[in-house]
């Protein structure tokens, strides 16, 4: 399915999606700014990783705000992932890797989501079909050491369960990540994460629920800055905006 979408910035973006309705919303939201708010106080960013990138919309969003970053795009879906590669085909500053991270190296079924792309997971869950393939997860902070990564400027993580997995592999890197967008999807994934990110990180924004969230924690050093608070308010006035077709 191709959608066209005017990003916050005015940019009129052509995309492909999955072809069903969950898919369109959810790419529509990501490519206008609402699901991953832009912060454009926070400088020098170099490295981004969007673990969990489906089809693309987010690291098409974090590659057109960060240009000159190296944005390093996970997907061990192959449907997904054959999408998101046409998706950012023009974006010269991303890199697709056809692997899942996680918390070890090891292989795993992924199963469909009944619905979307998006749903899917190695957790044969309500929301997901017998309908499976297999894929190669790897050690989050293993990858990172392997391929000289040393820091984490902007990180993305929506990988239907195992979020929590994700980012205590990254634990040493967790320190220099800037901002970060994270989906939880159980209470003891949200209170999990409070106490990983307790020491280093505020929660800036988010739609937070019992059992579902998303969230966005900002580095304390730059939560205290009055670029942060002045950036909220347009956040929350922006809320109110009309929506842009």
């Amino acid at each position: 399915m191709q959608i066209s979408v005017r990003a916050e910035d005015g940019e009129r973006i052509e995309f492909e999606c999955a072809d069903n309705e969950a898919s369109r919303w959810t790419c529509t939201a990501i490519l206008r700014g609402k699901t991953y708010p832009y912060l454009p106080f926070v400088e020098d960013v170099r490295v981004v990783f969007d673990v969990g990138a489906n089809c693309g919309a987010a690291t098409v969003h974090l590659a057109r705000h960060y240009p000159h970053a190296r944005v390093h795009a996970f997907e061990p879906g192959s449907e997904a992932r054959a999408i998101l590669e046409r998706n950012v085909a023009r974006y010269p500053n991303v890199t697709v890797h056809p692997v899942g991270l996680f918390s070890a190296d090891r292989d795993a079924k992924l199963y469909k989501g009944d619905r979307d792309l998006g749903q899917s997971s190695i957790f044969r869950r309500s929301g997901n079909l017998d309908e499976h393939e297999p894929i190669r997860l790897r050690d989050a902070g293993g990858w990172a050491r392997e391929h000289g990564i040393d820091r984490v400027d902007v990180l993305k993580v929506d990988v239907e369960g195992c979020e929590v997995d994700v980012l205590e592999s990254l634990r040493d890197l967790v320190p220099t990540v800037k901002v970060l967008y994270v989906e939880y999807d159980s209470r003891g994934s949200r209170r999990a994460l409070n106490r990983l990110l307790d020491d280093t990180h505020d929660l800036f924004v988010g739609t937070m629920l019992l059992d579902q969230g998303e969230c966005v924690y900002l580095r304390r050093d730059l939560a205290e800055l009055d670029d942060a608070t002045e950036r909220l308010r347009e956040l929350l006035r922006s809320s109110f905006a009309p929506r842009q077709t």
